[in-house]
This record gives C-alpha cells, sequence and structure tokens, in this order.
C-alpha cells in the first residue's frame, strides 16, 4: 500500500503543478512498471476531479494499513463477482457496511487502481507499457500565406481568417497590407496539420480551410469567370453571380457553381474525393466523363475512376466546420485520418482494426485523451501505446 499512497501524493503534486523534475521522473516509473494505471487516471477528464478523488482518499491514509489493504479488495472482488453475474440486480454483501465509512464515490477509481496493484502480480497483464502521461492539444488557428512574388506571411493565431476583398486584412478589418503593398497576382492560402483558416475571396465568397490542406485563389478574379485550386478539404459558401460561374478544381474533380453553399474533401492521400452539397445545385466532371448534377442532400465521390452521387446526411460531412467530429458508422482507419491532421499526431492501426466502425461525436476542442476515451468506449478491448506524437492501437 506504501507504493499507492506515494503514487497519490505524486499525482496531486502533479495536477497542482507542484511535481519536482525528479518526482516526475519516479511518477513515469511506476506508471512504465504498471501500464495499466495510466488508463485508470485518463478516466478522471479534469484537474477538479483528481483532485477532489486525491482528497477523499487522503482521509482514509489514518485507517491501518491491513484494513485498507483489505477494504480494497473486497471491492475488487465484489466487482468480479458482479461481471460473472448475468443478474440485473447486483447481489448485497454485508461488507458493504464496513466499507461505506472509507469509500467516497468521487474517489472509486483511485480505489481501483490500488486495489490493481495489489492483484497485479497474480495474472498476466495483456497491457502494452505508455512511455509516460502524454495528451495533445487540438488544433488551433494557424495558416501562412504565399504570393507568387516571393512573399511568405505567418499569419496570426489570434484571427479566425483573412480578406482580400479591399485590402489584405484580417477578419476584424486589423490590415495586413494595402493595394499599393500587394504585388502578387496568385495567392496560396496553407493551412498546416493541426490547423484551421478562413478566407473571404475578392468576390465576397467565404471559405473555411481544414488541416493539411491548401486554397490557390487570384487577388481577384476574372471579369467572365472565378476559378480556385484546392488540395485537402474546404468548406464553401458561393456569393451569387449568374454572370460568373465560380470553379473549384481538386485532384479529380472539377466543381463548378454559381452560388451555393458545399463541401470538398479532396486529399492527396486519399483514394476518394467527396463533394457534399448543402444548398443550391452544382456540377461534378471528371476529363472526359459527362458531368453529374448534384443537388441539396445530396454527395458526389470520386473513386476508381468514376463519379458516383447518392444521398447522405451532409450534416456529418461538414460538422468539422462547426467545431465538430461526428462518426456514423465509418471505419476506424478514416477516422483516425482526420484526427491525425487535427491533432498533429502520427496514429497507426493494427490491420484488423481499420474496418472497426466507429459512432460518436466529439468537439474539435476536446483533447485527444477524450478522443482516446471515445475508442475505448467502442471497445474497451483496444489497447494504445504512446511514443513521443506516435499513438499505436492495438487489439
Amino acid at each position: 500500500m506504501q507504493q499507492i499512497d506515494q503514487i497519490v501524493s505524486l499525482l496531486k503534486e502533479k495536477v497542482q503543478g507542484t511535481l519536482s523534475l525528479e518526482n516526475e521522473t519516479v511518477l513515469e516509473k511506476m506508471l512504465l512498471d504498471h501500464p495499466r494505471l495510466q488508463e485508470i487516471v485518463q478516466e478522471f477528464d479534469s484537474t477538479e476531479k483528481m483532485l477532489n478523488a486525491v482528497s477523499d482518499y487522503q482521509q482514509v491514509l489514518n485507517v491501518h494499513t491491513h484494513e485498507r489493504e483489505e477494504v480494497l479488495l473486497d471491492d475488487i472482488l465484489i466487482k468480479v463477482r458482479q461481471q460473472r453475474h448475468d443478474s440485473a440486480v447486483p447481489p448485497i454483501y454485508t461488507v458493504m457496511r464496513r466499507r461505506y465509512l472509507y469509500i467516497a464515490a468521487s474517489c472509486f477509481l483511485m480505489f481501483l487502481l490500488a486495489g490493481y496493484l495489489i492483484l497485479e502480480q497474480q495474472k498476466p497483464t495483456k497491457y502494452l507499457p505508455h512511455t509516460k502521461i502524454s495528451d495533445f492539444n487540438p488544433g488551433k488557428k494557424r495558416a501562412f500565406l504565399e504570393m507568387d512574388d516571393g512573399k511568405k506571411l505567418v499569419l496570426s493565431d489570434a484571427h479566425d481568417g483573412i480578406s482580400i476583398m479591399e485590402a489584405l486584412q484580417y477578419s476584424d478589418g486589423t490590415v495586413i497590407a494595402d493595394e499599393q503593398e500587394m504585388a502578387a497576382k496568385l495567392m496560396t492560402l496553407t493551412v498546416p496539420r493541426g490547423g484551421e483558416y478562413q478566407v473571404v475571396l475578392s468576390d465576397g465568397t467565404k471559405v473555411w480551410l481544414n488541416a493539411d490542406s491548401k486554397l490557390s485563389y487570384p487577388k481577384s478574379f476574372e471579369k467572365d469567370q472565378r476559378e480556385v485550386t484546392l488540395i485537402g478539404e474546404a468548406y464553401f459558401e458561393v456569393s451569387s453571380d449568374k454572370n460568373r460561374p465560380f470553379i473549384v478544381h481538386t485532384k479529380d474533380q472539377t466543381v463548378e457553381v454559381l452560388g451555393t453553399h458545399f463541401n470538398i474533401a479532396a486529399y492527396l492521400d486519399e483514394s476518394v474525393s467527396l463533394v457534399s452539397l448543402v444548398e443550391g445545385k452544382i456540377r461534378v466532371s471528371h476529363e472526359n466523363q459527362p458531368p453529374h448534377i448534384v443537388m441539396p442532400g445530396q454527395q458526389a465521390a470520386f473513386m476508381d475512376g468514376q463519379i458516383q452521387v447518392y444521398p447522405v446526411n451532409v450534416a456529418e460531412f461538414t460538422a468539422w466546420k462547426n467545431g465538430e467530429f461526428i462518426f456514423n458508422n465509418e471505419p476506424l482507419a478514416t477516422v483516425m485520418q482526420k484526427l491525425a491532421r487535427w491533432y498533429d499526431v502520427e496514429l497507426v492501426l493494427e490491420n484488423k482494426l481499420e474496418n472497426m466502425k466507429i459512432w460518436g461525436s466529439i468537439a474539435r476542442s476536446s483533447r485527444f485523451s477524450h478522443v482516446l476515451q471515445l475508442i475505448k468506449m467502442t471497445d474497451e478491448d483496444i489497447h494504445y501505446k504512446i511514443e513521443g506524437r506516435r499513438v499505436t492501437f492495438m487489439k
């Protein structure tokens, strides 16, 4: 029991920000020796819950060590027995009367953690080690702007986007460069992994760029048409202009509209390109194939050299623009591609996990540890190990 007491003490220092470098090494060594503990610790999704649990746990530190061990073993035994019964009504044990004095609800997992340490030596573990307590921040506003005259601007992460309708400026009106300073005719807005950004084009069209995406566009459009080139994913709100069609070129398709809202996902490392229409009407074409008309609530998918149009729930494909991930019976392999771009991490799957289906939604503002919880909820037998910014999933 000394070990669990020491871990609780070190965890309290860690969440309070007072853990020394020496004790940080000690804690990481403990968690490396007992990898199951990290998953239990991660169940506390806030510092407040962790501190409350630690506080409740420390209230019983004065109880005799042998009695505490007995209480914890009783707790684990009850959990095992409950899992072996199919009955919806769990059995009542007389030991609950004795345990009542010691166990508060907010520190249940901390006791489970302690019980794990006691029983761990009696059975082999199938959990792979984690190198340390690790978490990754979600993406943020990140982008840079390249000009055809060689200039390159790193854009501020304090702003949502830029506009070039008059001068080059941020969305709040802060001028970056005026008309006289803008010698470039063609611009490329690049959003790296772990980023997102917006741009308002010279005709008033609004574009939201997702992580790992590029949009190339002129400083001002021609009189007879409007053309841009996209690599990656973007949501468009095209300003209506009956005399000038708006054309988006991707690696596989050409999308032509007059005024509408739609989403394009056309990453170079994905075999399928998707165009999802929210409102209006678009025409999608590829090389010598006849064009396909897409109506609201439909999606045009380019795969294996062919375009197919079918109905979809468009909200699932545009949720990222509104700050959410929605997964509806989606293969884990494609889910991992989206997460890897947003959290700027490398995610590796065992082959047998690639086609496993995922349901659920999570805010894009969530830390990566919350995403791990969602995946574990889908299948508790999925485990992972973290090495730097590489996460490997296995079963």
